[in-house]
């Protein structure tokens, strides 16, 4: 049986000038709200080393974005 299931994606890059340093995505299940998962990937490991405290904060500017955004879904799907 097929199942087909819709998700919001959240991408985010951290950049040190205009170097990648570390990427983060949010993926949310739009028909179960819920549901989030995040994930992280350092890109440049030299420049994430020498910036890790400013790739952290934005790190949790992502994450709060997210949770934002997911808060929103929930709030919509109780609504209906």
């Amino acid at each position: 049986m097929l199942e087909i299931i819709k998700e919001t994606k959240f991408k985010g890059t951290s950049k040190v000038g205009e170097v990648t340093a570390k990427i983060f995505e949010a993926t949310i299940n739009t028909a179960s709200p819920e549901t989030m998962t995040f994930n992280h990937y350092v890109v440049n490991y030299e420049i994430y080393k020498s910036n890790r405290a400013a790739i952290g904060a934005e790190q949790l500017a992502f994450e709060d974005a997210a949770y934002a955004f997911q808060d929103q879904l929930i709030a919509e799907q109780v609504a209906q």
